[in-house]
């Protein structure tokens, strides 16, 4: 299963299907799936991918999905296909979601069922013909006729998951695109290839020593670079990626308790929202093993708090010096 993709992002995720196929690799929305049915999903949706090419353009797909089983099993089915994966975010202004698509060049594009609802607004002035993926729709028959330049493939149309074939990925490949901010004026790409994530995703599974057994916090959206680490640092040693609903993330507390998290992953202005609620009391969090901090200065006072909150728990600044 792995021959020809070793050593990139998702060789480790790959191995975990063969080894540990039936532990939970995700939790989302309700649902949890193992590693084999998360595979299986992920490989129908490459097998579609590169059944239904309309021609060769950039080896990139976005995935228009949130928070979803198709925002993971889309990100995994882009590399199983070969390509890097471009997120897209059904919460951020249509325009950009459109600029990002266009600028991308991406050719294919999978879609929840949630994101859906802003496709037309996204496929407008699209004048490039693409392959759009809807695994969780019955059928398109709609979508052809309003938008015949563009092909669509629906749930029933998805191939066995067995018809996928491995292909060879070089470790110097893109495996994303991520848009900035655009605070300077267009959002511009950042393209970061398999090698770079896989030595870091080495170097942190063994620094904190994760294992099967581990549940990892998702509170990053998947156009925030931070995402990667939950996913395939996790994914690495079998472990499983918790991501909660924004309404869940409103009690970030509650969320560690319910989804029963070892590693805990987030900027630290979350847990200055959790200090305000009263929820870093002693004690409160003794399973937590790993609690790993970025994107924003970690005041000490807070990461104090935090780790009186959480006892057992190695507490980590991978940002840089604490204010």
């Amino acid at each position: 299963m792995t021959t020809g993709i070793a050593k990139t992002m998702v060789s480790g995720f790959l191995r975990c299907v063969q080894t540990v196929g039936n532990r939970p690799a995700v939790e989302v929305a309700g649902q949890v799936l193992t590693y084999v049915e998360l595979f299986q999903r992920a490989a129908a949706l490459a097998a579609a991918l590169s059944e239904n090419e309309i021609r060769p353009g950039p080896p990139l797909t976005a995935v228009f999905a949130y928070r979803s089983v198709t925002a993971y099993a889309g990100v995994l089915g882009t590399l199983l296909r070969g390509h890097g994966y471009v997120p897209l975010n059904r919460t951020f202004p249509v325009e950009r979601t459109r600029t990002m698509l266009q600028r991308s060049g991406c050719r294919a594009m999978i879609v929840d069922s949630e994101s859906e609802k802003q496709l037309s607004d996204v496929l407008h002035a699209m004048d490039e013909p693409m392959v759009v993926v809807l695994p969780e729709r019955e059928g398109v028959p709609d979508l052809a006729e309003r938008w015949p330049l563009h092909r669509f493939v629906c749930a029933s149309q998805l191939p066995d998951h067995r018809h996928w074939r491995p292909v060879t990925v070089s470790p110097d490949a893109i495996a994303y695109l991520l848009f900035t901010s655009g605070s300077t004026g267009t959002p511009k790409g950042v393209m970061v290839a398999h090698r770079n994530v896989r030595n870091y995703v080495e170097f942190v599974t063994e620094r904190f020593a994760i294992t099967a057994q581990d549940r990892f916090s998702q509170t990053f959206d998947m156009t925030f670079d931070l995402s990667v680490a939950d996913m395939f640092v996790a994914w690495e040693r079998g472990a499983c990626v918790c991501c909660p609903s924004e309404k869940t993330l409103l009690n970030p507390g509650r969320f560690i308790k319910d989804a029963r998290l070892t590693i805990w992953f987030s900027v630290p202005s979350m847990c200055i929202f959790m200090k305000r609620l009263g929820a870093l009391k002693p004690a409160t969090y003794p399973q937590l093993r790993v609690s790993l901090f970025c994107g924003e200065a970690l005041p000490v006072e807070l990461a104090k708090s935090w780790a009186c909150a959480a006892p057992n728990s190695i507490v980590e600044n991978l940002y840089g010096r604490p204010s």
